[in-house]
């Protein structure tokens, strides 16, 4: 009897050890848009400031001092006709104002970092934040409450000026190593216009337990395989030879291989960011339903093979360690905006259900569900029921251009809104 009481204490200590040394943190994902570094946005809002001009009918619109119109008056757009480099700096027409470029000052991008900030401070307010379309680490200082005082960051000033970076509170986690990019992702046998972005992780000591993170921005415009909509009916559908599709779909094996290979020998893995892709519209789709084009999600990679499905292909939880939970986005706003969310996942919302979600009194933001996600192995635990939640930007998320009573153009602060999760680590 002694002995089965001293197991069963034992057995209760454990526990409460287990359960005292667990972490609760809030972690965070952002993608800000284009946010460029105070410098940096200088030189930009000069580029599109110049006069440019178009020589002749079928060649590129140029720098020319004598042109016609700036850059915030030409036509942009995917592959516009324009001399310029969307590798290095934005295009003109990030902010707009009834379809049409709102041309940007100093003071509209400085009035912006403030209310970044701010954000972050009493909405956000996460230990550990992914941000994804950062120009810099000098970027994401520049938006952190209090110049990022409480803050290590990471980033890389590598390939394009998308680019990926890492915040964490110094009171919360210590990282092991450093920042890491993850260079495969972004397709480096390709030329370099044609190249996506690459991944970028890092691995913190948070309450006595090892946890790694990887943020992603995966290529855009091949979101759902709900949609199945285009002029050739392959838009959304992963497996097609629709051109972003083909981009998402190489970036499926490097991804898996990260995932596979750096979730070991840690305590835990949460992986988020800007997937680009609607993981719940494929977690909707049939469990019977074929991942790949011939074989399954957890044979070895064959060249020629194409996945239907990124998440299942991506996360087929082998080995074990690497099976992560997507979790659960909520929009805990309002009952109709709670709705709304919930009904998106197993649905393509129509344009009047997502005029009322990205209203300014409701989520605000222009990209407001379905492309970012936080997915998670926790330590001692799956994930299983937590809850991803989407932060309201309101009239944040707004551009006006400027006006007589407003010599400043005001600037949607993102058109992503930010989302953020409670995690015990």
């Amino acid at each position: 009897m002694q002995r089965h009481l001293t197991a069963l204490a034992f057995a209760v200590l454990s526990l409460a050890t287990s359960v005292a040394s667990a972490t609760d943190v809030t972690v965070a994902t952002w993608n800000l848009g284009w946010h460029l570094d105070t410098p940096l946005a200088t030189r930009w809002i000069a580029a599109c400031s110049q006069k440019f001009s178009k020589p002749a009918q079928g060649e590129l619109w140029r720098p020319d001092p004598a042109g016609a119109k700036t850059g915030w008056q030409l036509r942009w757009g995917r592959d516009a006709r324009i001399e310029w480099d969307i590798g290095q700096l934005p295009p003109c027409d990030v902010w707009q104002s009834r379809f049409k470029p709102v041309p940007v000052t100093e003071a509209a991008l400085a009035k912006r970092r403030q209310q970044i900030a701010a954000v972050l401070a009493t909405q956000v307010n996460a230990d550990v934040i992914a941000f994804q379309e950062v120009s810099s680490v000098q970027a994401v200082r520049e938006v952190l409450p209090d110049g990022g005082r409480d803050y290590e960051v990471c980033g890389f000033a590598s390939h394009k000026v998308q680019r990926l970076a890492f915040a964490w509170r110094r009171s919360v986690a210590t990282a092991v190593g450093g920042c890491e990019v993850f260079a495969p992702l972004a397709l480096p046998e390709r030329p370099v216009k044609e190249q996506p972005r690459p991944g970028l992780s890092v691995t913190l000591r948070i309450g006595g337990k090892v946890t790694r993170f990887m943020t992603v921005h995966l290529k855009s415009s091949c979101v759902s395989p709900l949609e199945g909509g285009g002029g050739n009916g392959t838009r959304g559908q992963l497996a097609s030879d629709d051109k972003a599709c083909l981009v998402l779909q190489a970036q499926l094996q490097p991804l898996e291989t990260w995932l596979q290979e750096r979730s070991q020998g840690v305590d835990g893995v949460v992986m988020l960011g800007d997937f680009n892709r609607n993981i719940a519209h494929e977690a909707s789709l049939p469990a019977n339903a074929p991942v790949r084009s011939r074989g399954q999600a957890t044979d070895a990679y064959t060249p020629g093979v194409r996945s239907n499905n990124l998440w299942r292909e991506v996360n087929d939880g082998v080995p074990v360690a690497s099976r992560l939970t997507a979790l659960d986005t909520a929009c805990p706003l309002n009952e109709e905006a709670t709705k709304l969310c919930k009904d998106a996942k197993a649905r393509v919302l129509d344009k009047p259900e997502m005029e009322r979600l990205t209203d300014a009194k409701a989520l605000g933001c222009r990209n407001p569900i379905g492309l970012d996600h936080i997915a998670v192995r926790l330590p001692g635990g799956t994930g299983a029921g937590m809850v991803a939640e989407k932060v309201a930007l309101g009239f944040l998320g707004r551009t006006l251009e400027a006006s007589d009573k407003r010599p400043d153009p005001l600037l949607a602060v993102s058109d992503h809104c930010p989302l953020r999760a409670r995690l015990s680590l």
